[in-house]
């Protein structure tokens, strides 16, 4: 399709065509076709691949893909319309069959994530900033009374409810499809990483600083509200709402919001800063998982990317 669609649109001194085609979203494969008459003829189905090799340099960025005949599906005769109609760009109206899809599109990227490495430098995280625990829970005791901290709890505690209701209207607001899609994203992980966190309290037990049992004080699957400090279920919403928008509009800054939630919750002496970070990985895994997966939501339609160069259409096709 991008072969067929560089070649009509093509202007008509260009002699040479370079297609390149990314999974997720690095390189795989690159394609120079430096005859374009006989590749249209190809396309056409007038001469053989045979008689087009010769004209297309193939360069594997990815040596694991490499195929025998790289040019076998080229010319794809298929022809069942597959272009994007107006109603598949718009959010979904039946949103109990979005969120049931995302989630199992989230579970679907999750079995191809290399979860023995990002568990290794969590609990690695989470065992460093133990060391900071006492230091930490300590300082916010003495400052207890501090105005300035007093109003940055009261602001941490706040953002990531007000985070996710933002993520909602952003995904109800059907005059943006991108922004549409990424609320869709943000609000299914904030609600994920609540359940997640939740669970995780139950089955860990451990006690929070304010109720002076220390910070090695376990009672596992208990319900006092003393005995749920780990992880912390605040800061886990608030990067899980923070990291779909951060990732797509490259806005770091909303890391550093989610950071305020991390911050004020050690500072209310509500949880140790193991917790804390515990809360804010566990935010961030299940943020960038339904962003991932929120990505296959519009597949089909080409993204124009304009550059110094030159124009360039791309599809995602998987």
């Amino acid at each position: 399709r991008a072969a067929r669609t560089m070649l009509r649109h093509a202007p008509l001194e260009v002699r040479e065509i370079r297609l390149t085609l990314y999974e997720r979203a690095e390189p795989a494969v690159s394609y120079d076709f430096i005859d374009l008459r006989r590749l249209e003829r190809f396309l056409r189905g007038e001469i053989e691949a045979k008689e087009l090799q010769d004209t297309v340099a193939v360069e594997w960025h990815k040596p694991a893909l490499r195929e025998a005949d790289p040019i076998a599906r080229l010319r794809d005769l298929q022809t069942v319309d597959a272009t994007p109609k107006v109603a598949d760009l718009l959010p979904d109206t039946r949103p109990a069959k979005r969120v049931a899809e995302d989630v199992a599109g989230a579970g679907r990227v999750a079995s191809g994530a290399d979860w023995l490495r990002a568990g290794a430098i969590g609990a690695g995280a989470v065992l460093a900033s133990a060391l900071l625990d006492k230091r930490a829970e300590r300082f916010a005791r003495d400052h207890a009374g501090s105005r300035w901290l007093k109003a940055g709890v009261k602001a941490g505690d706040a953002l990531p409810w007000i985070g996710m209701g933002a993520a909602a209207l952003a995904a109800l607001d059907g005059s943006d499809p991108r922004r549409s899609r990424v609320g869709y994203a943000a609000a299914e992980a904030g609600a994920v990483a609540f359940l997640a966190a939740t669970g995780l309290k139950y089955a860990v037990g451990r006690a929070r600083p304010d109720a002076g049992l220390g910070r090695g004080s376990f009672e596992t699957f208990s319900t006092d509200q003393r005995h749920q400090a780990f992880p912390s279920r605040h800061a886990s919403v608030a990067w899980a709402v923070a990291t779909p928008f951060a990732r797509e509009y490259g806005a770091n800054w909303l890391y550093g919001a989610a950071a305020i939630t991390t911050l004020a919750r050690i500072g209310s002496r509500e949880h140790w800063v193991s917790d804390a970070v515990a809360g804010s990985l566990l935010g961030y895994a299940v943020g960038h998982l339904f962003h991932e997966a929120s990505r296959a939501h519009g597949k089909g339609a080409p993204r124009v990317l304009l550059e110094p160069n030159g124009v360039k259409l791309g599809w995602v096709l998987e």
